[in-house]
């Protein structure tokens, strides 16, 4: 992302007040210091005059910068900001930064130290405008001294939202099959996919994966790397060579099918479709495709969840968990989530290992198939997903605390979360907003980042 600063002050107070100008330079210099320690920065100078705004609109213009961050070191008249505004795109993400000089109420110095500390003035009376005009109504605001990290921290995590809202107009996922019979919750029309989030859906063929799976032999060195690379590091149980090799070979040709397609996300109908003919189960291929950042993956076509994924990583760095709403405790005040088979291995506990069993279900294959058992480190999670429907786009926002419980024995990846309402009513309410049986959670709270994300994308948000 390329970030524009229009940091703006009234030369009119430089005559009155000897000094004011360089302290205020010096502050809006802080600012500028600051974003550039994260993001890649255009920064003017301090505009102080109506020439510098247009200027500085020009300069901004030219090199296309991705969003504007808007502050002012005083008061400073609104049409200085509207002059630079003329030369950009009127959809361009915009923060306003309240920022001030110093973050306490002064009450020894002079008028000069006040309208060193009057920016927040000017920039409420920009917002006013902006709303009474119906111009730029998705910017995002920021409030504090020009050394205040608390208000750093929320314009980066605004300009990391827009960053993924653009990542993800670029993003291609690839689809091989269908949403699983019945499951009309995950139903979705592509073409409403790519206009309110971005990426492109691309429909393989299963054709298309069977002609690269018979492309490799079952003497590929592939196999026999990744058979070894699960015996290293994994705990294997009740699973042969053979079990393995099948489901190395078939991780094999979904990994030739991602680069060979440029994917940038996979969704897939497993279960009777591939496991049938490939005569093994995804969650080698799955596994190894997350661990080694290829691209996000899901399954039972589960497309909004895919890239809700995607926005999951790229707000926390971790892969995302992909689960389903499987059952309460109440005396945990806790809901299990269940997997599908697969689990990035980096993310699971450090001090358990990563098991690999017979997986649980068997839609098609001959004898085993291998699936993965682990959770995630116990701590603070974010569980999200998006739903459109007859009312339009929802996203589920919720947060809660993954538990430190005894291992379980079911041969598949899952998570305890302690949520925050008491959870029969979390359950009900969940329902109520009638989002689909699949969560996508993440380690960390990025709540806040989210609700930035569907508010600039016009999407109802959805507590728990």
């Amino acid at each position: 992302m390329t970030v524009g600063l229009l940091a703006c002050a009234y030369f009119e107070y430089w005559r009155m007040y000897e000094g004011l100008r360089e302290q205020v330079e010096a502050d809006m210099a802080k600012v500028a210091a600051r974003l550039a320690r994260t993001h890649q920065v255009i920064y003017p100078g301090m505009v102080e005059t109506l020439d510098g705004a247009d200027a500085a609109g020009r300069l901004f213009r030219d090199r296309m910068v991705d969003l504007l961050v808007i502050t002012e070191g005083t008061y400073c008249p609104d049409y200085f900001v509207h002059q630079a505004l003329l030369h950009l795109p009127s959809d361009l993400p915009l923060c306003a930064f309240a920022a001030q000089a110093h973050a306490k109420i002064d009450f020894d110095t002079g008028y000069d130290q006040a309208l060193r500390n009057s920016g927040p003035m000017g920039i409420v009376q920009l917002t006013g405008g902006f709303r009474k005009m119906g111009k730029f109504p998705k910017y995002e605001v920021a409030v504090g001294a020009v050394d205040d990290e608390v208000a750093y921290d929320e314009i980066d995590q605004f300009i990391q939202v827009q960053a993924t809202i653009k990542n993800l107009t670029h993003m291609t996922i690839g689809t091989i099959g269908h949403v699983f019979r019945g499951m009309y919750d995950f139903n979705f029309d592509k073409t409403a996919v790519t206009g309110k989030l971005g990426p492109h859906v691309m429909d393989l063929q299963m054709g298309h994966l069977m002609d690269i799976f018979n492309e490799i032999d079952e003497g590929d060195g592939r196999i026999a790397a990744l058979v070894e690379k699960v015996n290293r590091n994994y705990h294997v149980t009740d699973l042969n060579e053979g079990d393995i090799a099948r489901s190395a070979r078939l991780a094999a040709a979904l990994e030739e099918l991602v680069s060979r397609y440029k994917l940038d996300g996979l969704v897939l109908l497993g279960q009777h479709l591939i496991e049938a003919q490939a005569n093994a189960a995804c969650y080698l291929g799955l596994a190894e495709i997350l661990s080694t950042d290829q691209v996000v993956a899901v399954t039972e076509g589960d497309t909004i969840g895919c890239v809700m994924s995607k926005v999951l990583k790229d707000f926390t760095g971790h892969t995302a968990f992909f689960g389903e709403w499987e059952e309460i405790d109440t005396s945990l005040n806790a809901v299990m989530l269940l997997g599908h088979g697969f689990i990035d291995p980096r993310e699971a506990r450090k001090d358990r290992a990563v098991n690999v069993k017979p997986a649980y279900e068997n839609w098609g294959f001959e004898g085993n198939s291998l699936g993965f058992e682990a959770t995630y480190e116990p701590g603070p999670v974010t569980l999200t997903h998006a739903l459109h429907d007859t009312e339009g786009w929802r996203l589920l926002v919720s947060t809660g605390e993954l538990l430190d419980t005894e291992p379980m024995k079911i041969n598949e990846s899952y998570m305890i979360v302690k949520v925050d309402r008491p959870v029969k009513e979390y359950f009900r309410q969940l329902m109520v907003y009638g989002f689909s049986h699949h969560a996508i959670v993440a380690p960390g709270d990025v709540s806040t980042q989210l609700e930035c994300f569907a508010r600039q994308l016009d999407m109802q948000v959805c507590r728990l």
